[in-house]
């Protein structure tokens, strides 16, 4: 009986010991469980981090971009809008003036100006003179001469595609002075475009 009771202690303290050690091998896993758990919760969460980060930088960049695009359109649109308003304008003003009769005196005083002007620039002693048909009656040779201040040869011919305003050749075609109300306007135009370009420039 003796001898039973030992070999029962000693299965009850082996299996003591077995539970022991299972105890520890079972804490053991569970905490190494939590540590990795734990790990691999705080790398997902960095990486949900980064690919939220990502994804807001990429949002920015395409929000930009499509803002950059609008104002493009926009700046197009009035651009284009802002050019018919100028060429309405201008044309409206080259009418007005090509309407103006032979005798009026805004016209004279224009073709003064003009022929002066045309003329002080080629500093020719022979000139071909292009005005309209219904300026003929005011520029003559002698007129032409008269705004040059000095003696010159001028031959003065209509040409039908002026409506108002001077053109100043030398006889051989290669030096010409468009004073034209056409040509003048178009050359207006320019410096006004230019002008309305350095603005722009000035205000980015």
């Amino acid at each position: 009986m003796e001898a039973r009771s030992q070999e029962e202690r000693l299965q009850q303290e082996i299996l003591a010991e077995a539970r022991n050690r299972a105890d520890k091998i079972v804490a053991r896993a569970n905490s190494a469980a939590a540590t990795a758990k734990a790990r691999a919760e705080k790398e997902a969460q960095a990486l949900r981090e980064r690919t939220l980060e990502q994804t807001r930088k990429e949002a920015a960049v395409k929000a930009r971009n499509i803002v950059q695009g609008i104002w493009m359109e926009e700046r197009k649109m009035w651009l284009r809008k802002r050019e018919e308003c100028l060429t309405e304008f201008f044309q409206s003003l080259l009418k007005d003036a090509q309407e103006l009769t032979a005798d009026d005196p805004s016209r004279v005083k224009s073709l003064e100006k003009l022929a002066k002007e045309a003329l002080g620039a080629l500093e020719a002693n022979e000139v071909v003179v292009s005005v309209s048909e219904k300026d003929l009656t005011l520029v003559t040779p002698q007129w032409i001469a008269a705004q040059a201040g000095r003696e010159m040869q001028a031959t003065v011919i209509a040409d039908k595609a002026i409506l108002g305003g001077i053109r100043i050749a030398t006889p051989d075609g290669l030096r010409v002075y468009d004073n034209t109300y056409a040509g003048r306007m178009a050359r207006l135009q320019e410096d006004f475009r230019r002008e309305l370009a350095g603005c722009d420039v000035q205000k980015h």
